[in-house]
């Protein structure tokens, strides 16, 4: 009965079937591309705002997912940076700027996320001090921001451990959900950029860890 079950959530793509049971797939775990074509003109206001952050010659991080890949596309191209990134996305998405230089690490490529992860991915770090970090999420709550698997969480940490400031882009559904594996503090991040039809709860309880939020309207 058990394993009839199993197979019957494992064909309609809840679960995937290992030695012993199985694991429970993340929610809306749609591979990168799929994602980079959903709410486009809402990440590109996120991606838009967050760009003011980014200061001439700093040293910065640029994580996986598709509203970092929009950022990477917002960036002046007349400002001179260096953007340390796990995603091959960004990377592209930054060839045509002649005045940033863009270094990608190595690691293991995860198709859903479209980064880089795993302990190689760690070790590429050892090299880098960022001045600023756009961290990609799952979800984020009072709590803090989480992912839906382990060695991401691990590789997100140490690029937190690295980054002087930290910003995260987050859209309404990402507002006080929560994934598997636990980042950080919500301590850790000192900026965050919502839509403005974040919940206004999660908000509230957000800021008494001192991280200044900026609402971007859902609507011009």
């Amino acid at each position: 009965m058990i394993r009839r079950d199993l197979r019957e959530l494992s064909e309609a793509g809840e679960c995937h079937r290992v030695y012993g049971g199985a694991l429970r797939l993340q929610p809306n775990a749609s591979h990168i591309r799929a994602r980079m074509g959903e709410k486009v003109p809402l990440k590109n206001a996120l991606a838009r705002q967050a760009a003011t952050l980014f200061k001439p010659r700093q040293v910065v991080f640029i994580d996986t997912g598709s509203t970092n890949i929009a950022l990477a596309g917002s960036l002046p191209r007349d400002t001179p940076l260096t953007v340390v990134t796990s995603s091959p996305a960004v990377a592209v998405a930054l060839s045509d700027a002649d005045q940033i230089e863009t270094i990608m690490i190595g690691g293991r490529l995860e198709g859903t996320t479209g980064g880089v992860t795993g302990s190689v991915a760690v070790q590429s770090l050892q090299h880098y001090r960022f001045d600023l970090c756009s961290l990609g999420v799952w979800a984020i709550s009072a709590e803090g921001p989480s992912v839906w698997d382990h060695e991401e969480a691990a590789f997100k940490r140490e690029v937190l451990s690295r980054s002087e400031s930290v910003v995260i882009m987050a859209e309404a559904s990402k507002i006080g959900s929560g994934g598997r594996f636990p980042v950080a503090p919500l301590e850790t991040v000192q900026t965050l950029i919502v839509t403005d039809d974040a919940p206004t709860d999660e908000l509230t309880r957000m800021t008494a860890s001192g991280v200044t939020i900026i609402k971007v309207p859902v609507h011009d």
